[in-house]
């Protein structure tokens, strides 16, 4: 191996000269340099990634496992690297306890909290007797401040925080960071007229009786903090239609200049419409959905009804209306490059329609849609066992192809990538080609921490 190794050395080195070959004392110390840059491989690897720029590292370091990058760190000289790589994005939505082990790291190594810009956390640890250190009393507040650099924030297992009297620091310290992307996984409205436990509220019920703000404006004060708001995502709350109408009547265009993407529930949602003249991504929560709805949404999007280019939505199997009028509420926005349905056919029934119907119906729908690029179809369903509940054909792949002669890609219930090629046999004169199955989650999720001893899990 060696031998071959000066050989392939000489040549490179006679290619440089012009194919002149070397004198004898050149070949001799041209030998000697060989054997050193053989007997130090690694140290030469080592500086030549070492090297690197860090924006190129980083890119490779988040690739890695957590476990990988751990490892990685044994070297001093990626020790830097590395922890930029772990606390730049973390990501603990299911996980109080590591949560609260991420914050007692911030307290012990603030520098590290200063690396964090992307955090979801869960919360729901404030609420749990026993779980809280001595030194994250009373609610760890203190050590999430010290991330000041955070950007992209989502916080769960809280759901009063924005209106909660008792939380008054908590809110002030969010509304100090400058975000352009915030995630709100759940609100609890105090003025639910029904009774709900929910996860992270607060065990001052008296607190919520007597309070007689309007949480309508407690939203669009967090706004207003954040000008710089590019995402805002309120995943699954609980917002009834007064806290809605208040949004509707006090929102302005000032208080969102900079929202491309929303994602919420259509009562929500036609509070932003008419204001956010930026957006250009709207994703609707699960709800049922009729004649005045569909007249609502259609009246309020009309400033931005063409500058919607991914249009996302989740909706129940059994909504009849929906299935029947799937062409009108594609049409909403008509300029639409991708396209999202999930169907939420999570329930016990056995009797329920395979996600092959609805994909159909999905596909034979989107002729509407002239500028459609893109679809994804999701199926919810607690019976994933099921034999060929998730299969679907191809022919209404072809039949939205025709459609839509822009459709570039096709991703089904399987999570399953498809696209076209050429065919002059086929309709449309394209075949559908499978080119693999989506990864959902790039990276394993680690279990959480297991409880303290005598806590409540």
């Amino acid at each position: 191996m060696r031998r071959r190794t000066v050989a392939t050395a000489r040549q490179v080195l006679y290619s440089s000269l012009n194919r002149t070959p070397a004198s004898p004392k050149r070949a001799i110390k041209m030998h000697v340099e060989t054997e050193e840059v053989e007997s130090k491989p690694a140290q030469l690897q080592n500086g030549a990634i070492l090297g690197l720029p860090n924006e190129l590292l980083l890119r490779v370091v988040s690739l890695l496992s957590t476990g990988s990058i751990r490892n990685l760190m044994v070297n001093r000289s990626f020790r830097s690297v590395c922890e930029q790589g772990l606390y730049r994005s973390i990501s603990l939505p299911w996980h109080p306890r590591r949560s609260i082990r991420l914050l007692e790291t911030f307290l012990l190594r603030p520098d590290l909290a200063l690396l964090v810009r992307h955090l979801e956390i869960d919360l729901r640890w404030r609420y749990t007797s026993g779980q809280i250190p001595p030194n994250l009393q009373p609610d760890g507040l203190e050590a999430l401040c010290l991330a000041k650099n955070i950007h992209s924030l989502s916080l769960a297992g809280v759901a009063d925080w924005i209106w909660q009297p008792e939380m008054a620091k908590f809110r002030e310290a969010i509304f100090k960071l400058k975000l352009v992307r915030l995630q709100v996984p759940n609100i609890h409205d105090p003025h639910t007229e029904y009774g709900c436990s929910w996860p992270g509220e607060s065990d001052s019920e008296d607190s919520e009786d007597e309070w007689e703000g309007d949480l309508g404006d407690e939203i669009r004060r967090l706004l207003q903090a954040q000008p710089q708001l590019e995402e805002f995502k309120l995943s699954d709350s609980s917002i009834t239609g007064k806290t809605a109408a208040s949004l509707q009547a006090s929102l302005e265009a000032s208080d969102v200049p900079n929202l491309k993407s929303l994602q919420a529930e259509p009562i929500v949602a036609k509070a932003f419409l008419p204001v956010a003249a930026r957006l250009e991504s709207l994703n609707l929560a699960i709800s049922n959905w009729g004649d005045r709805l569909l007249s609502e949404i259609e009246s309020k999007s009309t400033a931005i009804k063409l500058s919607i280019r991914r249009f996302t939505i989740r909706v129940w199997y059994f909504d009849e209306w929906f299935w029947n009028n799937l062409a009108k509420v594609f049409a909403l926005f008509p300029k639409t490059e991708e396209l999202s349905v999930t169907i939420n056919s999570l329930t016990s029934a056995t009797d329920v329609e395979p996600a092959k119907y609805f994909f159909e119906k999905v596909g034979d729908n989107v002729y509407v849609l002239p500028s459609l690029r893109r679809i994804e179809v999701r199926f919810e369903t607690l019976h994933r066992e099921t034999p060929k509940i998730f299969q679907v054909e191809t022919g209404s792949m072809l039949r939205a192809k025709a459609a839509c002669p822009m459709l570039e890609t096709v991703v089904d219930p399987e999570m399953r990538l498809w696209t076209f090629r050429p065919d002059h046999g086929m309709l449309g004169g394209c075949a559908p080609h499978l080119l693999g199955l989506l990864m959902t989650d790039h990276l394993v999720q680690e279990r959480d921490l297991p409880a303290l001893e005598g806590s409540v899990p």
